[in-house]
């Protein structure tokens, strides 16, 4: 299984974006004290959290928490994406009216590979694409 662990500005933002606007569940927050919180409740000051969505992890932790476990980080840089997370499985048009114009990077739309697409980004810019199949591939024409 791979998780990615995204850095993030705001822990607690972070988990009220994945949780209120994506449906992610809460598995488990940790505060910089190491007090935790499971069953979808959050500690106040969360530094790390654990999310799962349809079987699937992600993990948040914040700049400084991650700085002081991983000296190749610095607690005073900002979070920098440089990827995407694929939720393959998520319905684009019945998640679209949950992000402002600001929000949305492309879509929702068809791909030439039959994937319905929504590509969004959360608050700290990662970019996050919604995907679904929608039919099979379109044929290419190869006249």
């Amino acid at each position: 299984m791979i998780v990615p662990n995204l850095m993030v500005s705001d822990v607690k933002r972070s988990i009220a974006f994945y949780r209120d606007r994506l449906g992610l569940t809460v598995v488990t927050t940790v505060a910089a004290d190491r007090t935790f919180a499971g069953d979808g409740d959050i500690v106040d000051e969360p530094v790390f959290a654990v999310l799962e969505w349809n079987g699937a992890q992600l993990m948040l932790q914040s700049v400084e928490s991650l700085a002081g476990e991983l000296s190749v980080f610095s607690p005073d840089q900002k979070p920098s994406p440089s990827g995407t997370i694929y939720f393959r499985g998520f319905d684009p048009d019945g998640a679209v009216d949950r992000f402002s114009g600001e929000d949305i990077v492309k879509g929702p739309e068809l791909t030439w590979y039959g994937m319905k697409e929504l590509y969004i980004r959360d608050p700290d810019g990662h970019v996050i694409c919604l995907g679904a199949p929608e039919g099979p591939p379109v044929a290419s024409d190869s006249t």
